[in-house]
Parts: structure tokens; sequence; C-alpha cells
């Protein structure tokens, strides 16, 4: 004899069943949703961003900033037997070829007729890749040794030397000044006619630096 309570169980054991058949095949048939793809987004997140460096004059970067040594790269020091102008004038165009860290063949270098007498002024010219410049001397003592003081105003500023100094400061092989051509005078003891940048190519910065210019023409890099 069968037992309907039972039966009845076993129905409802049926219909739960089937229900929950049911639901699992609507639930198979609903698209899931779609996960990121984390790796090809962190993908994209690593790829650096594209910098322009066009505008910037890109060169190694040298073991040490361009100087030039006045033995080996300048015409012979005269004598001291030879004629105080002479050697007054070597004397100018070795100041005016360091302040430059560079040297040009076809420079020359003049001066008046020095006697070397005491109270004695004396006006030089160098003339440096196509520019002239002044040097002069006031002979505060004159005997066996003579003394005095020079001045030289005035140096030349080459563009290539003077970013090749940057790429050492800087560390950059990047790097721009803003001349207005490539030999420019600079101003002893003062502040170049322009400023100049450097570019780190992995981040995009940009370094602005001012050039400041001892009194013997040596230069030193600020960041503005």
């Amino acid at each position: 004899m069968l037992n309907p309570t039972r039966r009845h169980r076993v129905a409802l054991g049926v219909v739960a069943a089937g229900s929950a058949l049911a639901l699992a095949a609507c639930g198979g048939e609903d698209p899931e949703p779609t996960q990121p793809d984390t790796a090809a987004v962190e993908e994209v997140e690593d790829e650096p961003a594209e910098v322009d460096t066009s505008s910037f004059h890109q060169g190694p970067i040298p073991d040490e900033a361009p100087e030039i040594d006045p033995e080996a790269d300048l015409p012979a020091e005269p004598d001291s037997a030879a004629p105080l102008g002479d050697r007054i004038a070597w004397e100018a165009l070795e100041r005016v070829s360091t302040f430059a860290s560079v040297t040009d063949p076809d420079a020359t270098s003049s001066c008046p007729e020095i006697a070397g007498e005491e109270g004695e002024s004396v006006t030089c010219t160098v003339t440096f890749l196509d520019e002239e410049f002044e040097y002069s001397i006031d002979i505060s003592s004159s005997g066996i040794l003579i003394n005095y003081d020079w001045d030289l105003p005035e140096g030349p500023l080459v563009r290539e030397v003077v970013e090749d100094s940057l790429r050492v400061s800087a560390e950059s092989e990047l790097v721009l000044c803003d001349m207005d051509s490539d030999v420019e005078r600079g101003e002893t003891g003062g502040e170049a006619p322009f400023l100049c940048q450097s570019l780190d190519e992995e981040t995009g910065d940009v370094t602005e630096w001012e050039i400041s210019i001892s009194q013997y023409g040596s230069f030193s890099f600020y960041r503005v």
C-alpha cells in the first residue's frame, strides 16, 4: 500500500529537481560577463611615451668638457728674446683660444709696438673664427721684470663647444642652445646672451640652463 504522504514528497522532490535543472539551463544561456585582459592593459601602460627630439641636437656625451692644450695646439710661444709685442700677441691668442676651448688655424693676433714702460697701456687685436676680439694690458711697473694687468672683455662662445660641455654637465645626448649663429660673443664675468636646454629622452623632461662666464673665460651651467 502506497503512502500518499511519501508520494507527495517525492513529487515535490521531482518538481524541485526539475526547477533546479530549468534554472541551470536558463543560467547557461546567459553570456558570462567579460573580464578585462589585465595583461594587455598593463602592457599598454608600460609602453614609454613617444618624445619629440627633432628640435634638439644629438651627439655622444664626451668624457669631459672640451679644452685645448696651448703647447700642443697653438703656434710655438716666442722666447724671452722676442720683442715684447710679439710675446703679448701670443698671450692674447692663447687666452682667446682657451676661452673658446677650440683652436682656429687661421687665427691672427697682433699688437702695436710695446716699449714696456710703467704706465703704458696697449690694446691688441685677435681675429678668431672671423670675429675680432680686443686684449689689453696696463703696465704697472717695469725694469728687469715687467708687471702688467691684462683684460679680455669678450671671448668667442662656439656652439659645438658649448653644447658638448652641456652634454657633460646635464648627462644628456640631446641639447640645444638658442644661439643666433655658431659663434657668439660672451662677456667675461657675465652671463651668456642665450639659454640652453637639455632633454631627458626617457621622461620627456626639458631642463633650461643659463651660462655664467668667469673672468678667465671658463663657463658653468645653472638650472633656470
